[in-house]
């Protein structure tokens, strides 16, 4: 080892290292040729992912796994991360004369070169110009969870055809996003019987009911006790345990868990707890939720029951601007369309009239006692609904009452409040859209002095659309359910004067 525990010792493999070895490199078919094209290993940080990713490079580079004109990559999300795992390459090779002699080092490129067998290693950063024309034999990713875009992992996967052994291995931490690529990686290693594919994830699990407790831990962190130190790690651990606003960096981070580093409303098994069959009876009560977003963002269109709380999402995105907005959200827009998620509009705009159509099938067919919105370009659907002679007014006697509902702390706070007391409570039933999910996973909550909350779309990750159509939907219901019963001072006994 080049530096940090057990420096200017022999690298040894610890347990769990071993074991990823193995069934990456282990199994063969008829033709002797390996098996495995797609290694994933997700354990949490501080656990040697930077040395092991630079002796694996240096196996394939100059070990057993060398090939004739061989190109290894190490790949990772900047150029600081970049240098890490080339340093810790250099330095392995520095410190070993027979290393030194067959292999040139070039620090300006960070490039180590094999002269006996013409084979090549470099270190990849996103930052970095364009990759296209790469030939990798073998591409390591570092910290895909990090990732921006999944532009480099795609452009290294996709670019392997020529190659007679290819392989892509990614080592990483969970990262808190489902639709992200390495989560979508991750579930499909562990769901598929592809002998193809290796997937080893270390994660304390999302339902675990004491995350401090040290028995737990060695879960996400197979190397604790051995080069992952225990005091830092529970140094890590009673600051989560003091400071609630670490707690979810502290989840994500040392346990591996996919929740995000920043506030979010509740966690993964909460919301999946609540998932079930979303069906509405005919003339029932329900409300209708509104955020219609720019006219190329996304619009969301929701319908909560009063009674169950029952609740089920309508997405749109404009039909030409569905790929260009793929790329740009990492998510599959095309698929969740072909899937019947997601709505179309066709040409580059959501067209209002579109959702217009949808709000009156809704209100012919269900009670609807009010449709909450949020104000922002709400004028546009207006006129739609009158082009649909829908009587929708801001007045008790139209046949769609409109609502108003701000997005800042006054009017969100409560809302955020009904939903959390919902979902705590697994009261709320949803259809698990995968839109929707996506949506409240990126939802970031923010506090003002008084404790009050707001989604904050500033520091929320990507598109929040659904969740706060489903925040806007329970606080409503939670308003009508207080005018209809008895307000909270009378069910507390109090006298009302």
């Amino acid at each position: 080892m080049p530096s940090g525990t057990g420096a200017g010792k022999p690298f040894k493999l610890d347990r769990f290292q071993k074991r990823f070895i193995l069934a990456t490199y282990a199994e063969h078919g008829v033709t002797n040729n390996r098996l495995v094209r797609r290694a994933i290993l997700s354990i949490a940080r501080k656990n040697g992912k930077t040395a092991l990713i630079a002796a694996l490079v240096l196996v394939h580079l100059v070990g057993p796994e060398s090939i004739q004109n061989g190109e290894i990559y190490s790949a990772a999300n900047d150029r600081e991360q970049a240098a890490q795992v080339f340093k810790v390459a250099a330095q392995i090779v520095r410190a070993d004369p027979e290393l030194n002699a067959m292999l040139r080092i070039v620090d300006s490129t960070k490039t180590i070169a094999c002269l006996g067998n013409g084979s090549f290693y470099k270190a990849l950063s996103a930052e970095a110009g364009t990759k296209h024309g790469l030939n990798p034999s073998v591409f390591i990713y570092d910290e895909l969870a990090q990732s921006k875009n999944r532009e480099l992992y795609d452009v290294l996967d996709t670019a392997q055809g020529a190659r007679h052994e290819p392989l892509g291995i990614v080592i990483s931490t969970q990262s808190n996003d489902p639709a992200h690529p390495l989560s979508e990686l991750i579930d499909d290693g562990l769901a598929a019987n592809d002998n193809t594919i290796v997937c080893h994830l270390y994660a304390v699990p999302d339902e675990c009911e004491d995350i401090f407790d040290p028995k737990e831990w060695r879960k996400a962190n197979p190397a604790l006790g051995t080069f992952r130190r225990l005091d830092d790690f529970q140094a890590m651990a009673d600051r989560a345990k003091r400071l609630k606003s670490f707690e979810n960096t502290f989840r994500n981070l040392y346990l591996n868990q996919r929740v995000s580093v920043m506030t979010t409303l509740f966690s993964k098994s909460d919301w999946e707890g609540c998932i079930g069959e979303v069906e509405f009876e005919e003339n029932e009560e329900v409300i209708l939720a509104l955020d219609f977003a720019g006219t190329t963002d996304l619009a969301c269109l929701g319908m909560m029951s009063v009674d169950g709380a029952r609740f089920k999402p309508w997405f749109w995105k404009p039909l030409d601007m569905i790929d260009e907005h793929g790329k740009a959200d990492r998510v599959p827009y095309r698929t969740w369309m072909d899937q019947g998620h997601l709505n179309a509009s066709h040409g580059r705009i959501i067209d209002s009239e579109d959702i217009a159509i949808k709000i009156g099938e809704l209100a012919a067919t269900y009670n609807v006692l009010g449709l909450v919105y949020d104000r922002w370009r709400i004028e546009y659907l207006k006129k739609e609904l009158e082009r649909q002679d829908l009587d929708a007014r801001e007045a008790d006697d139209a046949d769609i009452q409109l609502m108003p509902w701000g997005q800042g702390f006054k009017d969100m706070s409560p809302a955020i409040e009904a939903l959390e007391n919902l979902v705590l409570a697994n009261e709320l039933r949803h259809p698990s859209n995968p839109i929707l999910n996506w949506n409240v996973a990126n939802a970031v909550v923010s506090t003002d002095p008084a404790g009050n909350r707001k989604f904050d779309k500033d520091k929320s990750r990507m598109r929040i659309d659904g969740a706060q159509v489903l925040a806007m939907a329970a606080g409503k219901r939670a308003q009508l359910l207080d005018e209809n019963g008895p307000s909270i001072y009378e069910a507390r006994g109090a006298l009302v004067i």
